[in-house]
C-alpha cells in the first residue's frame, strides 16, 4: 500500500511498471503561443518574453505536470506554430531523381557509413541536454523525445511531398538506402542513450516515431513500409528495447493499418490519436507489445476539436474518455494529441489538468466501450 504522496519521478516509474499510483501522471511541454503560456503561468507577456524558457517552466508547474517532452518554447508573440510544418512550396524545383543523387553519394557499406560518426560529440550533446533539463526543470522529469530515434521516414522535409512520394514508387531502393544509412547512425546514438539512461537514472520512457499517415491512412502502402522502412526502425530500436526502455510512437492520422507494425518494431506505447479518423483506442488497449507488455498510452486530448472548440464540460468528458479507454487510467499518461494551437483557450488546458488531478485511480472503475464524446455530442 502507498503511504503519502509520490514524487513525479516515482509516479511515472510506477505507472510504467503497472504498480499502484496515487494519481494518474500527466505530461506537458506542447503548448503553442507566447501569450497562452504566459497566461497559464500567471505572468505578463513582457515578463515571459524576457525569459521564455522560464515562462514555459512556470506554466508547466502551474499545470502540475509530472514530466515534459522536449518543450515548445515560443519566443515570438506573432508565432502561430512552432516548427514542424512541411510545405511543397518550399521545394519548387525538387524532383524524384534528387533522392537517387543523394543515395548514390552515400557509402555502400556499414563501415563507410559509420566512418565519420563521432561517438564522443554525440554523447556530449546528449549530456548537455540532460544536464540542462535536470538543472533548470527541477521536479519535472524529462521524457526524452528524439525524433530520429523513431525512424527517418519524413524525407518530405528535405524534398517536399511530391518528389519524395514519387521516389518511393519509382526508386524504392534509393529511398531505402537513405533510410538505412541514417538509421545505422541513429542506432549508434541509441546505444549512447542506453548508457546515459542508466547513468542519469532516467524514467525508462522515450517518445518518438515519425508521421507516416494522414487522415485517410498511410502515405505509402503498408507493404512498401514493411519491405523498405520498418526494418530500419527496428534496427534503431533494438538497443533501447533490450535495455528495458519503453518506446512510445506518435500517432497522427489514421494509423490503424500500421499499429501492429509499430509494435513489431519494438514500440510498446502509443501517443496522440485523431479520434475523428475513426481510431478506436478501446481496441488498441487490447493489444500487447512484442514482449507481451500492456501498452502505455500518452493519452491525447484532441487539439483539433475538443481543446480549441469545446466547453470545459467537453474537456472534462474527454478526460473521462481517456480514463475509460485505459481501463481506469492503467498505463495512462495524460498528454495532448499534438501541440496545442494558439486558438486553444487556456481555460480548457487548465481544466483538463485540474480535472485529472482530482481523479482517484484507486476508486473502483468499470469502463465500458463508448464513442468519442465529441462525436457523440457534436454530430
Amino acid at each position: 500500500m502507498l503511504s503519502g504522496e509520490l514524487s513525479s519521478r516515482e509516479r511515472l516509474i510506477r505507472q510504467v511498471k503497472g504498480q499502484e499510483i496515487d494519481r494518474i501522471p500527466s505530461l506537458g511541454g506542447w503548448i503553442n503561443g507566447a501569450a497562452n503560456i504566459a497566461e497559464i503561468g500567471g505572468i505578463s507577456l513582457q515578463e515571459y518574453l524576457r525569459n521564455p524558457e522560464a515562462g514555459v517552466i512556470r506554466a508547466n508547474r502551474a499545470l502540475g505536470v509530472d514530466g515534459v517532452v522536449v518543450p515548445v518554447i515560443p519566443d515570438n508573440v506573432e508565432e502561430i506554430r512552432h516548427g514542424g510544418a512541411a510545405l511543397d512550396s518550399e521545394h519548387p524545383d525538387a524532383v524524384p531523381e534528387d533522392l537517387v543523387v543523394l543515395a548514390d553519394s552515400l557509402p555502400s557499406n556499414d563501415a563507410g557509413i559509420l566512418k565519420n560518426f563521432d561517438f564522443q560529440a554525440d554523447e556530449k550533446k546528449f549530456r548537455d541536454y540532460f544536464d540542462h533539463m535536470f538543472s533548470v526543470w527541477k521536479g519535472i522529469e524529462p521524457i526524452p523525445n528524439f525524433w530520429d530515434i523513431g525512424g527517418h521516414f519524413p524525407l518530405y522535409h528535405e524534398f517536399g511531398y511530391e518528389a519524395f512520394l514519387m521516389a518511393c514508387g519509382l526508386y524504392p531502393e534509393a529511398v531505402n538506402k537513405i533510410w538505412y544509412t541514417r538509421s545505422l547512425v541513429s542506432r549508434e546514438r541509441a546505444k549512447i542513450l542506453v548508457k546515459l539512461y542508466k547513468e542519469y537514472d532516467l524514467v525508462p520512457l522515450m517518445f518518438c516515431g515519425e508521421d507516416l499517415c494522414n487522415q485517410t491512412g498511410p502515405m505509402v502502402s503498408p507493404e512498401f513500409l514493411r519491405e523498405y522502412y520498418f526494418p530500419t526502425v527496428k534496427m534503431i530500436n533494438e538497443p533501447l528495447v533490450n535495455s528495458g526502455i519503453r518506446l512510445i510512437h506518435h500517432c497522427d492520422g489514421d494509423v490503424r493499418p500500421l499499429v501492429q507494425d509499430f509494435l513489431h518494431c519494438g514500440f510498446s506505447g502509443l501517443q496522440g490519436f485523431q479520434y475523428e479518423c475513426n481510431v478506436n483506442p478501446f481496441e488498441l488497449k487490447k493489444l500487447r507489445s512484442n514482449m507481451g507488455e500492456e501498452l502505455l498510452f500518452f493519452a491525447g486530448l484532441s487539439v483539433t476539436y475538443t481543446l480549441p472548440f469545446g466547453t470545459r464540460e467537453d474537456v472534462r468528458n474527454e478526460v473521462e474518455y481517456l480514463v475509460d479507454y485505459t481501463d481506469g487510467g492503467r498505463s495512462m499518461f495524460m498528454f495532448t494529441s499534438n501541440v496545442t494551437g494558439v486558438e486553444v483557450p487556456t481555460a480548457n488546458i487548465q481544466a483538463a489538468y485540474r480535472y485529472l488531478g482530482d481523479f482517484n485511480p484507486k476508486k473502483p472503475h468499470k469502463p465500458e466501450w463508448r464513442e468519442w464524446p465529441w462525436k457523440a455530442t457534436h454530430p
